[in-house]
């Protein structure tokens, strides 16, 4: 078995913010974190070949580790609804979301129900005149409680921070390995 080398990930910012919420008395004190995570990666597929991973849903078992299952819910017009059951050790967590398709171009997410107080992101592909495509990710989410995000935080924000890599891997499985045009940017 031949592997593909590894690829080299380029951050835009990954930011992980503490917010306080609640009435801040000497009584009642709250924290919640909610986590901005942005990657871009410059890959040598086109976008409408890397929109299509990222688009099925349904195959995400097949190669992405930490989900125990994944399955389409509704399909109308440019709208999916999905739920993804996150396995985190012997924790299952199932999330739904709504995402809103521009296919070939971007994929807007945004939560329906899960243990997240919210989740919203996107993904953007954007074909590039050097050959290849950049693709972007920018996720946004907060736990439900700290209690949560104590038990799965941890993970669950590793797995967005190399969710984009997963998905070049994935194209070199699917596609083949191509030459990189520009590199990563």
């Amino acid at each position: 078995m031949i592997l593909a080398p590894r690829p080299t990930l380029t951050p835009i910012s990954v930011v992980s913010t503490a917010i306080s919420i609640g009435d801040h008395s000497s009584r009642s004190r709250s924290t919640a974190f909610m986590t901005n995570i942005t990657r871009q990666i410059h890959v040598p597929y086109s976008a409408a070949q890397m929109y299509h991973l990222v688009n099925d849903v349904a195959a995400y078992p097949e190669f992405l580790p930490w989900c125990d299952a994944s399955r389409v819910l509704r399909v109308q017009d440019n709208e999916m609804d999905a739920s993804i059951t996150l396995k985190v050790g012997a924790l299952r967590k199932v999330f739904t979301t709504r995402n809103i398709n521009d296919p070939g171009k971007k994929i807007v997410v945004s939560l329906l129900n899960g243990p997240f107080k919210s989740l919203d992101g996107f993904w953007s592909f954007n074909d590039l005149d050097e050959g290849g495509s950049m693709i972007r990710l920018n996720m946004s989410f907060e736990f439900s409680s700290k209690l949560v995000d104590m038990a799965i935080g941890p993970v669950f924000r590793e797995i967005v921070r190399n969710l984009i890599t997963a998905f070049q891997h994935r194209a070199v499985a699917v596609y083949g390995d191509q030459i990189e045009p520009g590199g990563v940017s």
